[in-house]
């Protein structure tokens, strides 16, 4: 039994036990065919592969300028069910090729933040947020380029190498309602005040959604409170063997462990495990986390050892590094399939049954009625970032009001349902919840506002 006295050098997840689930094979096979569905179908009608590509558009050949981002072959509505079902189906298929390439590099940037960053150096640095790290994160959102569709995998990333839920999600706001690019495009179409506002609203919404969670998390320490995918992080050396210890004596000590009966300084290695995921307190005594995670990650329980750390990356070479960054990434791929397909499929269905024309009839004038309305459109649209300036201007020019367009440039890139039903994959529901409830309100009466100033 000497091996299991020591512990596990950077095994990757598949090694530590993951296993992929029927399911999740069905769900990559199925991305898969619709992938090659909408490649198959712009080939057979003569469409545009650029269109796909760029904007997930099936449009026809020759589109030029801001209408290349618009323009889209006509899906009229009838009663003709199996019609309407196919519709979504194909558009669906478009958006995923679209997504697809931004969904691949965000799970690779979120691998190599799980390999490369240190978990205990970001924690020790950062703590559970507060306004300074909120701050940070909001800046760094805003000037990092990804986009609303690539957000959601990096998102998994951050909060696996062990940067607070404060500063993550005030981060996944704003990237895509806000970057650079974006700012630019938004005063050059649309005008500096609206860019502005733009700008003011992000970081407000982003800094009250980063202030309660980071309010939260110093009460409730364990993650898995508030995210449904989860792999113990990288500890330090001496963690893991007080990790193994504890998991070892927790295993023979069913009602819990008392924090005195591990030796001097358990309380604090304890609580290191408590903020790792790795160890819950229930009154005055300690047990290991127990794992409800597996209908989300399709991990399963099977001992003390399964939720001990899988060892640290850092002792790897570059190259191995490289390798179990790779791993990382394709593990979460297989994870949230499911929760890609259920977002393209959302977002060819509000393509098919909500047409832009049907928009412009309710976001008019500067009633705060229309920003209600643009904020629930934006809800409901799916939009990927640096697509909703040209879609915007698209619908001033119909008669969408001021606040109404700001509502929806706020809400468009990162507050749709297809981007929900991806975070539904990474964060309880109190979390999501916070997250859209307070992002919709954000917009409303960032739309409001604005309209009473110009």
């Amino acid at each position: 039994m000497q091996e299991t006295n020591r512990p596990t050098s950077a095994a990757s997840p598949t090694r530590a036990g993951f296993r992929p689930t029927p399911k999740m094979w069905m769900y990559l096979a199925l991305v898969a065919v619709m992938y090659a569905s909408g490649l198959l179908y712009v080939a057979l009608n003569g469409l545009s592969f650029k269109a796909l590509f760029l904007y997930g558009l099936l449009q026809p050949r020759g589109v030029a300028e801001a209408e290349a981002r618009l323009a889209e072959i006509p899906t009229p509505l009838s009663w003709n069910i199996p019609q309407v079902l196919w519709f979504i189906y194909i558009k669906g298929s478009a958006v995923l090729v679209e997504l697809f390439q931004y969904w691949f590099i965000g799970m690779l940037i979120a691998g190599a933040l799980i390999v490369f960053v240190s978990w205990e150096k970001v924690k020790a640095k950062m703590g559970y947020g507060g306004f300074k790290a909120n701050l940070m994160a909001t800046i760094a959102g805003a000037v990092i380029p990804i986009c609303s569709c690539g957000i959601v995998p990096v998102l998994a990333g951050m909060v696996e190498a062990g940067i607070p839920l404060g500063p993550t999600v005030a981060f996944l706001i704003a990237a895509p309602m806000l970057n650079v690019p974006t700012v630019f495009m938004t005063a050059g179409v649309l005008g500096w005040p609206m860019a502005i506002g733009r700008t003011v609203a992000t970081f407000g919404i982003a800094l009250s959604v980063g202030h309660v969670l980071s309010r939260w998390q110093r009460r409730h320490r364990n993650p898995r409170k508030f995210l449904k995918i989860f792999v113990p992080p990288k500890l330090s050396p001496e963690h893991q063997r007080f990790a193994f210890r504890f998991g070892m004596a927790a295993a023979q000590v069913p009602e819990g462990v008392r924090a005195e009966a591990l030796g001097p300084g358990a309380e604090e290695n304890l609580r290191v495990l408590e903020e790792a995921g790795l160890a819950e307190r229930v009154n005055d005594r300690w047990k290991l986390t127990a794992d409800d995670s597996a209908g989300a990650n399709g991990m399963k329980n099977v001992g003390a050892c399964a939720v001990l750390p899988t060892g640290a990356a850092a002792d790897l070479p570059f190259l191995g590094k490289l390798i179990e960054t790779g791993r990382v990434g394709l593990r979460m791929f297989v994870q949230l399939n499911g929760y890609l397909l259920l977002a393209v499929l959302i977002a060819g269905a509000i393509k098919v049954v909500l047409p832009t024309g049907v928009i412009t009839q309710w976001v008019g004038g500067t009633a705060l009625n229309s920003v209600l309305v643009a904020s629930a459109i934006a809800l409901l649209a799916y939009v990927c970032t640096y697509v909703e300036v040209p879609t915007a201007m698209a619908l001033m020019s119909k008669g969408m009001g001021p606040g109404a367009t700001l509502a929806y440039l706020l809400g468009g890139p990162g507050l749709s349902l297809p981007s929900i039903a991806m975070l539904a994959g990474v964060f309880r529901p109190r979390v999501l919840a916070l997250y859209v409830g307070v992002s919709f309100v954000g917009c409303v009466l960032a739309g409001w506002i604005y309209n009473l100033f110009v």
